[in-house]
């Protein structure tokens, strides 16, 4: 096999499969509306949308104000659990997640203006949408066992994935009064983000380099895959507010998010403990670069429904409930760029489309807010509680396909030391209907003066999801995450 293959072999394979992977495994999709107040109680704000978060929740919620308003929060999401990978019956591997994702959760300015005299209030905000974190591993090569320094076993895993970042919006909205207690919004919404994969394959090969020398080689393959996320659609908002009862409607329209990825994919061979590279033999080292590989993922409308009461003047209780008809999206491959190493440029597109099996998702949030007042200021006391519910289930079997080269009859070699070859693979996951579910459990506090206000909130969350082959339990993902958001409010 020459090198070249290394450099084009994988590239079409790649295009058809690769990017539509990465755009279904581990991105939940649940749209945050940003805000350390909304976190503390649960995300059941669309009743109560009134602050700066207004244009990412409901942006009928702004007409209250008179000031101009500035204000911003900071979180952190520090993933816990664990990826559980059952080898066998008796070797059973425990992988904790760890890891720190940090951004601006939101970022507002609030102005109100007279328009022939009617009261209007203009919103521009960033939202932190969403952050993923994902972990999964597998056993693509057979281990060598001459080495007696380890006790690697065939059945382990010798493949890591982790996928991490998030998407934000860009929020421009306004909210007016329409009739006495009714009034309505509408938020025109950008998307942007970026999601990283990073992907470690390795391998031990027992072999000889040439006829009389021998050789221990550890060959270690590295994809990291960068996806550039963007969309665009308008938020929609109806709100009622009573002397103690308070409703609100929300509507997210249907949009397409556009995913631009960018692949290294490196090889690096170490043979006997020195770093070595043998062109056109299995123990070859180099890098490849494959970018603007494009793919679209359908959103789909998301309809919620808040409603909040004044139990005193002190204390209130909010629900929401929201629906994501995720059923039916696809996924779709289109036009691709390829630039490799050596400076040559293919274009391909595809024309298939995927269904990931997503299924439709209903999401409940209760919340409630108690003021202190006290000589050093207002205090709040928030608690929260939500389902947390996903498009995609467990993984109930997959398919790994090799990319590389091929029998003169065009049949994939599939011997050990092919395989080795084929530095490219392709993860086909097929769903269950049973979505992964968990929950997420808020506390928010904070100190509030005339003209400032300072918000913080911890949510603790944690769901499940199970990854089967052939009705083979293989691996599990639970995750404990622990979310922190810091709020700060300006009246000016």
């Amino acid at each position: 096999m020459k090198l070249s293959l290394f450099k084009t072999a994988i590239m079409f394979f790649l295009i058809l499969t690769t990017t539509a992977y990465c755009q279904q495994q581990g991105i939940g999709f649940n749209f945050y509306g940003g805000g350390a107040r909304s976190e503390g109680m649960g995300q059941a704000y669309i009743a109560l949308s009134d602050d700066g978060a207004a244009g990412g929740w409901n942006p009928a919620g702004l007409y209250v104000h008179e000031k101009l308003l500035m204000g911003f929060s900071y979180s952190s999401l520090s993933p816990h659990g664990y990826n559980k990978y059952y080898a066998s019956p008796d070797r059973i591997f425990l992988f904790d997640h760890s890891g720190n994702i940090g951004a601006i959760n939101n970022w507002s300015i609030i102005s109100p203006a007279r328009i022939k005299n009617h009261h209007v209030v203009f919103n521009f905000s960033l939202t932190r949408n969403l952050d993923s974190y994902y972990d999964f591993r597998e056993k693509l090569y057979a281990w060598s066992d001459v080495d007696n320094t380890t006790d690697l076993d065939n059945n382990d895993p010798n493949t890591y994935m982790q996928r991490k970042g998030g998407i934000s919006s860009v929020n421009i909205g306004f909210g007016t009064r329409i009739y006495k207690e009714f009034s309505i919004g509408a938020a025109a919404n950008i998307y942007t983000g970026r999601i990283v994969t990073d992907e470690m394959r390795t391998l031990f090969l027992d072999s000889t380099i040439y006829a009389d020398v021998r050789a221990l080689a550890d060959i270690n393959i590295r994809s990291l895959d960068s996806s550039t996320y963007s969309g665009f659609n308008v938020t929609l908002g109806l709100q009622y507010t009573g002397e103690k009862f308070r409703s609100g409607l929300m509507l997210r329209t249907p949009f397409v998010m556009h995913a631009s990825s960018d692949s290294t994919l490196t090889r690096t061979c170490i043979v006997n403990g020195i770093p070595f590279n043998s062109q056109g033999s299995i123990f070859s080292s180099d890098t490849a670069y494959i970018d603007n590989m494009t793919s679209r993922i359908e959103m789909p409308m998301m309809l919620g429904l808040g409603a909040a009461y004044d139990i005193s003047s002190n204390w209130l209780v909010s629900a929401d409930l929201e629906f994501r008809a995720f059923e039916g999206s696809k996924v779709e491959n289109l036009d691709s760029l390829i630039l490799t190493a050596t400076g040559d440029r293919d274009e391909y597109f595809s024309a298939s489309d995927s269904v990931p099996n997503w299924s439709n998702v209903i999401q409940f949030r209760i919340g409630t807010e108690y003021l202190f007042n006290t000589k050093y200021g207002e205090i709040p006391v928030r608690f929260g509680l939500r389902n947390e519910a996903f498009p995609d289930g467990n993984i109930i079997g997959y398919s790994i396909s090799y990319e590389g080269e091929k029998e003169a009859g065009g049949a994939q070699i599939s011997d050990e030391y092919s395989l080795v070859n084929n530095e490219r693979v392709y993860y086909n996951f097929k769903y269950d209907t049973q979505k992964m579910t968990g929950f997420s459990a808020s506390f928010g506090t904070g100190i509030h003066w005339s003209q400032i206000l300072l918000d913080f909130a911890f949510t603790y969350t944690t769901y499940k999801q199970d990854v089967y082959n052939e009705d083979v339990l293989k691996s599990s993902n639970k995750w404990k995450n622990y979310h922190f958001n810091f709020g700060f409010t300006g009246y000016f």
